[in-house]
């Protein structure tokens, strides 16, 4: 198989980490992935590293109005991926789909769209609402994703063309820096007797990292052994947020107690260094950071958070998402009982181990590009 993920993130993080691991292990099974990048980042750079053969270029969405501005990038792809012999297209991302379609009218073989946020009905009736424009495979990243999602796709996308694919870690590859985390912990100014709190997302209100913030002062004011850290970029269009948590965090008065270390890369010595790994997510479609964290063996306290839930399990502390008073509580527990820290990191490196292991999803990814491109095949011999 030689399919083309097209993808939209630049980094190493986030959606990035699992198409990093299929490619990776796919070589073993006879997959010879091919990337679709939209800009040059640490991402494309891992890709040269590794010879992974990747284009570079926008992948912009329909315009009516100007329609070369999308056809003319379209077309320079699509002349690309015949030259990679490319059997299936594979988007990393729903963002990328609308540009997708016009490739797959140039090559005229398989789409999946592999849906990594919540979508509306809306988004669905424009993206997949025509026979044209339709994937082949609609890939969820956890079963309350699909939940959530069912009436924003019944009637447009058929039920046998979505399938449940779980994201996950590579255990083989990630997780085993914890050797870092004293050095780590000295260049951010903590000693060994704190007890460190760590949040890892981009600064978005959607993630409630001002109620983080809350959460760590309150528990600052009850052991002085606690300190907060806050791993992530703040990403165009949220200055105003921003702004927001550089003020309640100055308001604090906790000092280095209280950090945002703006991104952080790579981000495993991150995980390793905290003591308990929190997430005040108001939504995730999976929950990268935490399955991360898990990995890592670090205890997770959160909030439901759409299907963070369903990656913790009965490896961590859940509480219903907004209620930082329970919060608070389980966290508490946590700072205060250091077996309990580790009973739980241990149990939450079983849990990735046995429920979201990379090999076994790129099994099932193989699986449909698989059956995809004979489904093709039989359509064009006949």
């Amino acid at each position: 198989m030689r399919p083309l993920f097209l993808t939209n993130n630049p980094q190493m993080g986030s959606t990035s980490r699992i198409l990093q691991n299929w490619l990776l292990l796919g070589r073993a099974v006879g997959m010879e992935g091919r990337v679709a990048v939209q800009q040059a980042g640490p991402f494309a750079d891992w890709l040269a590293d590794n010879n992974i053969p990747h284009y570079r270029g926008r992948m912009p969405w329909p315009d009516r109005w100007r329609p070369l501005q999308s056809v003319w990038p379209a077309w320079r792809l699509a002349r690309w991926a015949r030259q990679q012999r490319v059997d299936v297209l594979h988007c990393n991302e729903h963002d990328v789909y609308p540009f997708a379609v016009m490739l797959r009218r140039l090559l005229k073989i398989p789409l999946v769209c592999h849906v990594r946020f919540a979508i509306e009905r809306g988004f669905s009736q424009w993206a997949f609402g025509s026979p044209a424009r339709l994937p082949d495979a609609l890939l969820w990243t956890s079963e309350q994703q699909r939940s959530d999602c069912a009436d924003a796709v019944v009637g447009i996308v058929p039920d046998e063309r979505q399938h449940l694919v779980r994201l996950g870690v590579d255990l083989k590859t990630f997780g085993h820096r914890a050797g870092e985390r004293d050095a780590t912990r000295r260049a951010w100014g903590v000693t060994p007797d704190q007890i460190v709190l760590g949040t890892a997302s981009a600064l978005r209100p959607i993630k409630r990292i001002h109620e983080f913030i809350q959460l760590v002062e309150q528990l600052a004011a009850q052991h002085a052994s606690v300190v907060g850290l806050i791993a992530g970029p703040s990403p165009a269009g949220n200055e105003a947020y921003l702004e927001q948590l550089r003020k309640q965090i100055a308001a604090s008065g906790l000092g280095a107690r209280l950090q945002w270390l703006k991104r952080v890369d790579p981000i495993e010595p991150f995980y390793h260094a905290c003591d308990i790994f929190v997430s005040t997510s108001e939504y995730e479609t999976f929950g990268n950071s935490v399955c991360e964290a898990m990995a890592c063996r670090r205890p997770v306290a959160a909030y439901r958070g759409g299907s963070v839930h369903e990656v913790v399990g009965n490896a961590g502390c859940i509480v219903e998402t907004g209620d930082l008073d329970e919060l608070c509580k389980v966290v508490e527990k946590l700072v205060v009982d250091p077996q309990l820290r580790h009973s739980l990191g241990e149990r939450a490196r079983q849990r990735v181990e046995q429920q979201f292991n990379p090999a076994q999803s790129l099994q099932q990814v193989l699986e449909i590009h698989q059956q995809l491109r004979e489904q093709a095949l039989t359509a064009e011999r006949v």
